[in-house]
């Protein structure tokens, strides 16, 4: 099963739910990979720590290990094999592992671009669609992974499309800003026209060496997050910007969605939505809405400083970081708040998107 987490528009979470997301996942049981395909690699670094993501891009024997180099041969012309490799684990999870990104990743868009909009016709093109998709699979094989999520970058060009097209589902992180709801109404066209390329040309890339796997792409929900709350419910202008947002998706996002087959049944996102539906629904009464994230505040810093996600952070961590008092309580507190919605959040993917195979 392999997820996409995109939104083009920047600065709504997407690194951050994604990292928290697979760890809250490999607490489940499941086996994660984490994909970086943002040329910034802030998910690597996230998920590494500081050391090892330093080591790891200078180091001989890891440093060709990340995601633009792993296709580089396919993408040179010098072979019509990948190797997939090991890749490294997020540290203090042996269960969560991370393809690198890469800053240099941009320089494959023109190539990719071309190759995708002449359909197959320059056979010299015709495997890059498909070569990034094979590698991420390869190394999805060899860690025996149960669960990839996908990181993109904040934009439409044709790596995006093309990490999008290799996934069987997507998640869109929102936040309560006026441009959020504009970029809603924009993904729509966007997913829905890459989507439809994905299913109306893969048969012009038959005997290519790397093929896109085949299956629609669909929904499973947006997640509000970045937003400050007061009297333990969202402040009133974040909260009436979110609800402009969920209906825009209830109404507008999701039936176009339903009308090119990108949805779930209605019954899974229904069954999704009584998952902490009593403790979450004084903030979130959407049926398409995983859940609202406040905004991490000081312990996001904590969180980057001891890489690990924030409903891992210890009292050791906070009192390292001399909080005592109200502002210890307050932030146990927190914690405890994130670790209930990152868990509902975790069991409606797992709910929606169980048996995908079987639905396409």
């Amino acid at each position: 099963m392999r997820t996409a987490i995109f939104n083009h528009k920047g600065g709504v979470g997407k690194t951050v739910l994604a990292y928290h997301l697979a760890w809250k996942l490999t607490q489940k049981g499941k086996r994660v990979l984490l994909v970086d395909g943002d040329s910034q690699v802030n998910l690597t670094a996230l998920s590494m720590g500081t050391e090892a993501f330093e080591n790891h891009y200078v180091t001989d024997e890891t440093r060709s290990r990340n995601i633009r180099d792993g296709v580089a041969d396919a993408f040179e012309g010098r072979s019509s094999n990948l190797e997939g490799f090991d890749c490294p684990n997020a540290l203090g999870n042996d269960k969560l592992f991370i393809l690198p990104g890469h800053p240099e990743l941009s320089t494959l868009e023109g190539q990719l671009s071309l190759a995708q909009e002449t359909y197959g016709s320059l056979s010299v093109l015709r495997s890059l669609p498909g070569a990034l998709s094979a590698l991420i699979g390869r190394i999805e094989r060899r860690h025996r992974i149960d669960i990839t999520l996908v990181d993109l970058n904040p934009g439409l060009g044709a790596i995006n499309q093309n990490l999008f097209s290799s996934c069987k589902s997507f998640i869109v992180p929102t936040n309560p800003d006026p441009f959020s709801l504009m970029a809603v109404d924009t993904l729509r066209d966007v997913v829905i026209r890459w989507n439809n390329w994905k299913e109306n040309n893969l048969d012009k890339y038959l005997g290519a060496d790397f093929l896109l796997p085949k299956g629609t792409i669909r929904f499973i929900g947006n997640v509000n997050a970045r937003f400050n709350k007061h009297a333990s419910k969202a402040g009133a202008k974040f909260d009436e910007r979110m609800r402009m947002i969920d209906s825009e998706i209830y109404s507008r996002f999701a039936p176009a969605l339903d009308s090119a087959g990108m949805l779930y049944s209605r019954e899974k996102y229904e069954r999704a939505f009584e998952i902490g539906k009593e403790e979450l629904s004084p903030d979130s009464k959407a049926l398409y809405a995983l859940a609202r994230i406040p905004d991490f505040q000081s312990l996001i810093q904590y969180s980057y400083k001891y890489t690990k996600p924030v409903f891992c952070l210890t009292d050791s961590n906070l009192r390292a970081e001399r909080l005592g008092g109200n502002s210890l309580r307050d932030a146990k507190s927190n914690i405890a708040e994130f670790e209930f919605i990152f868990n509902c959040i975790a069991n409606k993917f797992l709910l929606i998107s169980q048996d995908d195979d079987s639905e396409d």
